[in-house]
């Protein structure tokens, strides 16, 4: 017998929900979408709408900024700030939701481009708190104490989606290891981009301070946001599926022996089949 489709579940539930495909970008990110917020698709009714509103505007936001990088004449994302008013969903939430925004968008501007180079890992620390520790105080249904907290697990994030995308950015010339780092391991940036990271000595190095050093120093800030007990029901599993992805993430990248393009065969296709199954449980 073959089976239908659902409406809702999958990379189709992610591109038609959260415009994963609505504008060219570094790639298709219809998976991607399903890997960070499938989730959403299970909350209920009564307040789905509220995260969907709200992952639309950021996904718009994000795939205008990398159209922008992969093709700046077009000017998409400078117009997109410029030009169009934020969204009602952030405006009407008051100041703090509204800096956060407008936070987000210069952290796009200022991250999103080719010739990007962090010469520090304080700088890349910035980058993390930037991006997505803004990203995620736009979330529904925070108090005011955990409006705070939530930006270093939002950072947390930014640290594991990029380790995730190490092959796809890569492949594109980006690199977000920052020079000292990468000084100090004995690899140039472009040992990064091209192959020289498979045969140098120092791949390895890195990537032990990355994820035996680096990695719990940023866990240690999440502490606060941890020990909140009295979260929105949705808020609170959106921390339990970000915990669920990081672990896959950091198992995966440990049993490839931080081999990041086999990292990224494995991992997809794992998303891949969840993705099918989730659109197709029957099967």
């Amino acid at each position: 017998m073959r089976c239908s489709p659902r409406s809702t579940g999958g990379p189709a539930w992610a591109a038609s929900q959260l415009a994963s495909s609505a504008h060219s970008a570094l790639g298709d990110d219809a998976l991607k979408d399903f890997d960070n917020a499938g989730w959403v698709v299970d909350l209920p009714q009564s307040i789905q709408p509220a995260w969907l509103q709200r992952i639309r505007a950021i996904r718009l936001a994000d795939r205008l900024a990398e159209n922008q990088q992969l093709d700046p004449p077009t000017r998409r994302f400078d117009h997109f700030v410029n030009e169009v008013p934020a969204p009602p969903v952030f405006a009407a939430e008051g100041p703090a939701v509204l800096a956060a925004w407008t936070g987000y968008l210069a952290a796009l501007r200022t991250y999103h481009r080719h010739d990007l180079r962090l010469p520090t890992l304080a700088d890349h620390r910035t980058m993390l708190d930037r991006l997505s520790g803004a990203l995620f105080q736009l979330v529904p249904f925070l108090s005011p104490v955990q409006f705070e907290a939530i930006r270093a697990l939002g950072a947390l994030d930014q640290f594991f989606n990029n380790l995730r995308d190490l092959a796809e950015d890569a492949a594109h010339g980006i690199c977000y290891f920052p020079d000292d780092m990468l000084a100090r391991a004995g690899l140039r940036r472009e040992d990064v981009l091209g192959d020289g990271w498979r045969s140098a000595a120092g791949w390895p190095k890195l990537m032990r301070f990355w994820l035996d050093e680096y990695l719990p120093e940023l866990e240690r800030r999440t502490v606060p946001f941890d020990a909140c007990d009295d979260l929105h029901p949705s808020v609170a599993r959106l921390r339990s599926e970000c915990r669920a992805r990081y672990l896959r993430i950091l198992k995966r990248f440990r049993v490839v022996g931080f081999d990041f393009r086999r990292f990224a065969e494995d991992y997809w296709r794992e998303v891949r089949e969840r993705a099918e199954f989730a659109a197709n449980p029957s099967c």
